[in-house]
């Protein structure tokens, strides 16, 4: 497949997903694969450089093939202050790449946020746990055979940088790591204990993971608990779902 071209798309319990192949390598993209994307995408698309200019597009891309799937036509997607894509008020998404590819989802707001996390299995880099895991967690995954504590740690990682990003627009403001702990099922679904330093919420989160080939796609779904709550406005507060721009990966 081409640089820039559909590679899958599929519906998942939390939207559409949709996954564009990236080049290799960070050379300027052609300026028929810019045509493709609404004009105030391409003029945002131009002030970028390398790497990131690349991962602009093919994220854009992949956000406005799942948007089409729902049947819609989304406007520009520009990043706020905060580098996270202002969708249209009517949607909730979120994207993230690695390397060679550039995923996205979408669905529509029924009070929701959306986060998701696209990981490749390796190599492996057991020294980051330390940092990732709370102490339990760390018990939990030591504990496992030496060929299953990679794969662990990685599908807490990933799930944590998807909760991460679907908490952006209810507490504005970094999450760390040590501030959720997860506890994954062996069914494609999490369990998740907020332990939030600001004292946000409370949140109900749904956690859910598939491992694809070399790669491991994260999504959560955050809604407040308390009755009366409304997605922030991005027009209001400058800020939607977190992407490629505040991505930690």
């Amino acid at each position: 497949m081409k640089p820039f071209d559909l590679a899958y798309h599929h519906a998942s319990a939390h939207g559409i997903v949709a996954a564009v192949h990236l080049p290799d390598a960070a050379a300027p993209v052609p300026e028929e694969v810019l045509d493709r994307l609404h004009p105030g995408e391409v003029a945002h698309a131009r002030t970028l450089g390398g790497f990131r200019q690349v991962s602009f597009v093919g994220g854009r891309l992949a956000l406005r093939l799942a948007t089409q799937q729902l049947g819609l036509q989304p406007p520009a997607v520009l990043p706020d202050d905060r580098g996270c894509p202002e969708l249209p008020e009517e949607l909730i998404g979120s994207i993230s790449h690695k390397r060679t590819l550039a995923v996205a989802m979408v669905a529509r707001n029924h009070g929701a946020t959306l986060g998701v996390d696209l990981e490749d299995y390796g190599p492996p880099r057991l020294g980051i746990m330390g940092r990732v895991l709370t102490p339990r967690e760390r018990a939990i995954v030591e504990s496992l055979p030496a060929d299953r504590q990679w794969p662990a740690l990685l599908l807490r990682f990933s799930l944590k940088e998807a909760i991460y990003k679907a908490l952006d627009p209810w507490v504005r403001r970094y999450v760390g790591f040590l501030e959720a702990e997860v506890d994954p099922d062996t069914d494609g679904g999490a369990a998740v204990h907020l332990q939030l330093e600001g004292g946000e919420g409370p949140f109900d989160l749904d956690a859910q993971y598939c491992w694809l080939h070399g790669r491991l796609l994260s999504s959560v779904r955050v809604r407040p608990v308390h009755p009366g709550a409304s997605r922030p406005d991005a027009r209001e507060e400058a800020g939607e779902l977190v992407a490629a721009g505040s991505e930690r990966d």
